[in-house]
């Protein structure tokens, strides 16, 4: 073997291997695994090996043959973002989302450029040469401003995904993820077209905004044809990653911005391909190991030592920031007439900035060395905090707002201790020569529904009107419906057969709210069942997905909303077939 490849071969070794240690040690500690990716890559990473005079694990030079992969993880995460914007998911918010994102963007964007154009015009007053003090503080503000608006999809993306956390404050945060990021890259185009390229014409504009728009609609629109001739699995994963590949290599080669590409590609494949939900599903089979990479990855890109020089700076963009994206949710919810979970807990979930950010400073740096390297110094070391913080935070609003069911934090650990791993091993062993070794895991039956349920049940009023109710119902996941009356009270179901039944006597229709197509709900759960006592009902009644839970001492509280999927997720994971 040709040993130029070692130092390669041996930091793959580092990464997934360390991957592996830090994941299950940030699960012991009750934290995103994201997090423990992020610190195993910041160990390993040339940053800590220089603050603590340690050898190096993953050098400069590797990282960046590694950094076509991170480029590929980043375009797919901001594929799966992008293919939120569907048409008929957005129908369901309409102008509430527009009034949502463009609260918590705009109060974010003010923030933190009356925070930082303060503090360099009064106190550091540092001047970019030939500019007047006004002048650079603009700059710098405007431009700070605009990244701060990014939010890291990644990390976002991986919690919920690690949390299986499902439900309308989950949509919610992705949807607005993806808004921030479009923001973010064609704002900062614009700033960048104004101040850095004053004299470039305004094709130069159209094509570093509309280039990337283009690119990534017509690889879009190809994927979309391509996919209707495909048959197997195996076929949709190869056509995912080599059009998000072939994507990003064009952009690069047209030099636009491959982020922007691969969020219109996604968009585009959410609205023009029929079998864009298989795409997904497919290819959620083989992305883990690619962002594992990434964020390893990205952790041993942090850079330490710029904590100790963002200053004041960035001091102010970190505070600034947050309070933007906390007020701007809250603000954003009670404007758009959300709820109570969307106005508390999706201010936290957007708190993770990464990738976007980090690329927008590096061509902010590149294309304006006067100004843009001391404002790529302070986005770096806001990362260390945010990128760091973040996932946490997501984490925290997710479970807050009940969409996280309990099992899913709970089931952190090990299946087995070290000695019992090794017992297993052995007595494997003897059964592959042919004694034979039974083996049982512990009965999961005991577990309580509270446990598996998700808390964020999406209810009708009682007084919803039938046009209203079909609307909701048009992008609901449930098969019923609960109905609760205007104190919050647990009234009953709605069953899809009674509102397929009203279809066929449209003169009954402007009559008709939901509490007349209201039935009691014969098959609710509680939640102190236990889970085998759960499966037999749902046993009995096949037919139903999603079955009502409801407080044990006070049957008309309704807590939450259990499926047959995740009951028999419950066991697979606890290693025991339903």
């Amino acid at each position: 073997m040709d040993i130029s490849f070692l130092p390669l071969l041996t930091a793959l070794s580092f990464i997934f291997l360390g991957a592996l240690i830090g994941g299950r040690l940030a699960s012991f500690c009750h934290i995103p695994r994201v997090t423990g990716y992020l610190i195993t890559g910041l160990f390993i990473g040339p940053s800590f090996a220089h603050l603590t005079n340690l050898p190096v694990l993953l050098p400069p030079e590797v990282l960046l043959e590694l950094r076509p992969l991170s480029e590929m993880a980043l375009a797919l995460i901001l594929m799966h973002i992008g293919g939120l914007f569907e048409i008929s998911h957005l129908d369901r918010w309409r102008h509430r989302i527009l009034l949502f994102s463009g609260s918590e963007i705009l109060l974010t964007f003010a923030l933190v450029v009356s925070a930082v154009f303060t503090v360099n015009y009064i106190f550091l007053q540092k001047i970019v040469p030939g500019q007047t003090l006004w002048q650079t503080s603009l700059e710098f503000a405007l431009f700070l401003g605009i990244i701060a608006v990014a939010t890291a999809p990644a990390a976002t993306l991986m919690v919920i995904r690690e949390y299986e956390a499902e439900g309308p404050v989950t949509s919610l945060v992705l949807t607005l993820v993806g808004f921030n990021n479009l923001v973010s890259v064609i704002g900062f185009a614009a700033l960048a077209h104004i101040f850095i390229f004053p004299s470039e014409g305004f094709g130069a504009l159209l094509m570093r905004m509309g280039g990337p728009v283009l690119v990534g609609a017509l690889m879009g629109f190809a994927l979309s044809v391509w996919a209707q001739r495909l048959e197997l699995p195996s076929e949709n994963k190869i056509l995912i990653l080599g059009g998000i590949a072939v994507n990003v290599a064009i952009c690069r080669a047209l030099n636009i911005d491959p982020l922007l590409a691969s969020l219109v590609l996604g968009m585009t494949l959410a609205n023009s391909c029929p079998r864009w939900h298989r795409l997904q599903s497919d290819i959620r089979q083989v992305d883990y190991l690619l962002y594992v990479v990434f964020f390893v990855l990205a952790g041993a890109n942090l850079h330490l030592e710029t904590l100790t020089h963002i200053g004041l700076l960035g001091a102010a963009y970190v505070v600034a920031r947050t309070l933007g994206k906390w007020l701007g949710a809250a603000i954003g919810a009670r404007l758009g007439g959300f709820g109570s979970n969307e106005k508390a807990y999706i201010g936290l979930t957007l708190m993770a900035q990464a990738g976007v950010a980090i690329g927008l400073a590096s061509q902010l740096a590149l294309h304006w060395p006067a100004g843009g390297k001391l404002l790529e110094t302070i986005v770096l070391g806001s990362v260390v905090v945010f990128e760091l913080m973040g996932p946490l935070a997501v984490r925290h609003g997710l479970v807050r707002s009940g969409e996280v069911p309990i099992l899913a934090l709970l089931q952190k650990r090990a299946p087995m201790g070290a000695l019992e791993g090794m017992h297993n091993v052995v007595h494997h062993f003897r059964s592959s020569l042919g004694v034979p070794i039974g083996h049982r895991l512990e009965d999961p039956g005991d577990i309580l529904v509270r446990h598996i349920m998700r808390q964020n049940v999406e209810t009708v009023l009682h007084s919803t009107p039938y046009y209203a109710l079909l609307k909701h119902i048009a992008h609901s996941r449930y098969d019923q419906f609960p109905v609760v009356d205007d104190s919050n009270r647990f009234v009953g179901v709605i069953d899809y057969t009674e509102i397929r039944n009203l279809l066929f006597e449209p003169a009954l229709v402007p009559l008709v709210v939901a509490g007349d197509l209201t039935v009691s709900a014969q098959y609710c759960l509680r939640m102190d069942q236990s889970l085998r006592e759960a499966l037999h009902v749902l046993q009995l009644h096949r037919n139903i997905s999603y079955f009502p839970v409801v407080d044990t001492d006070d049957p008309q509280k309704l807590v939450g909303i259990l499926s047959q999927n995740d009951v028999l997720a419950a066991f697979r994971r606890l290693g025991q077939e339903a």
